[in-house]
């Protein structure tokens, strides 16, 4: 099975070479936000999205009139239709919120480079701009299709993505196991192990909030003010750069030790509307977790089983079956009524979880599943169970269902 995958590495550009990459960056981002207006006002007058052949079509006569725009790769200039196209869709199937114009002061510049470019053992050819060196920290896997200049405060990276064959094995469902996941325990498993939460942010909350006050304080347009920017990116890179390491340990753990996992289906942008939640709900990184956690299920050939969010999962007694309708959000421990088990929280609900998923894996074989890359408007109901078109499903191939 073939699959994409990225290689990340880090630039070490010259003094000239990050002139040309602000520049290349600056002229993608001017030309994503022109075509977003031009977009809006051709909807208004028509009453009809404008497609990306259109916009393609239009880039010459763009060029024209922003003659700025000659000194970027033109294929770089196609990709920035390709993406607004992109986010247009996924505006309208309801996965993302509309496409917002782009600001330089976030400092996260990119673009990207179909063809035209070639990797050297220390350094990356970008088109129009030349070699730069780099970090290669380790080898490229696969077919290179195309590159990714991005920009990270003062930082720059390079992504290669590439094309790779792996190995379809035969999924096993003997140690499956439930995870419940939460803020003071970052997630819970159906075996009693319980991964606390690292709370990255709240670590450099103070050091970030005395950076911003500076920044405040800063004149607008000023060599401090854009220094001082630089600093409050740098301790937010390092934020988010320790959250994806643990994120992507922890998943990677799980992988090597388990057979497959169910876990419950969150609601995660409606939580985030509780504003008493949402800094330690963003912070916790539960969407990247799970994201992570199924791909690299799909890549090891593990289960994956999403249980539906209205399932009882801390309510419901792992031992007997029976549900308490007292249970409150501060109940950390329960006693069940009828068969008298006391239960933890977390635990009872990573188990109930866990049960919940092998039932469905057991029930897998009498319901119609469909492949990767089959529309899904042919996809059946069968009860509440619904099929998670998102991985290549069969006998063979990894199973990874939404119920």
């Amino acid at each position: 099975m073939k699959i994409r995958k990225a290689f990340k590495f880090r630039l070490c550009p010259a003094q000239e070479d990050v002139v040309l990459l602000k520049q290349h960056g600056g002229n993608t981002r001017f030309l994503y936000n022109l075509l977003l207006e031009r977009h809006n006002q051709h909807y208004k007058q028509t009453g009809k999205t404008w497609s990306k052949k259109a916009m393609i079509l239009s880039l010459p006569k763009i060029k024209k009139e922003y003659e700025f725009l000659q000194t970027s790769f033109s294929q770089s200039l196609q990709q920035v239709a390709a993406h607004l196209d992109m986010a247009f869709d996924r505006f309208f199937k309801g996965i993302s919120k509309f496409p917002q114009e782009k600001t330089k002061h976030h400092l996260n510049d990119s673009f990207t480079c179909p063809q035209k470019w070639r990797i050297g053992k220390n350094f990356v050819f970008i088109p129009k701009i030349g070699e730069v060196k780099w970090i290669k920290h380790r080898n490229i896997e696969g077919k290179p299709k195309s590159i990714t200049i991005s920009q990270d405060g003062e930082h720059w990276y390079c992504s290669v993505l590439c094309e790779v064959e792996i190995e379809e094995k035969p999924i096993k469902t003997d140690n499956i196991v439930g995870l419940d996941l939460g803020l003071h325990d970052f997630v819970v498993l159906s075996d009693g192990t319980k991964i606390s939460n690292p709370k990255h942010l709240k670590k450099k909350e103070k050091q970030l909030r005395r950076a911003s006050r500076k920044l405040s304080r800063r004149k607008l347009g000023s060599k401090n003010r854009t220094k001082q920017r630089a600093k409050v990116c740098t301790i937010h890179r390092k934020v988010r750069n320790t959250r994806k390491d643990f994120l992507h340990q922890l998943s990677s753990k799980l992988i090597k030790e388990y057979d497959g996992f169910a876990l419950e289906n969150l609601n995660i942008q409606g939580m985030l509307k509780n504003h008493c939640l949402a800094k330690s709900i963003s912070d916790v990184g539960w969407g990247e977790f799970v994201r992570q956690l199924e791909y690299k299920s799909l890549w090891y050939s593990k289960a994956f089983v999403k249980v539906d969010m209205f399932f009882p999962s801390s309510k419901r007694c792992s031992a007997c079956g029976s549900i308490n309708q007292s249970l409150t959000l501060s109940d950390r421990e329960w006693v069940c009524t009828n068969c008298g088990t006391i239960h933890d929280r977390d635990i009872n609900a990573s188990k109930n979880t866990e049960q919940e998923g092998r039932r469905i894996l057991n029930t897998v074989g009498h319901t119609e599943i469909y492949a990767c890359g089959e529309k899904s408007s042919g996809l059946k109901k069968h009860s509440s169970e619904t099929i998670f078109n998102e991985a290549r499903i069969n006998s063979l191939k990894p199973i990874c269902i939404q119920v």
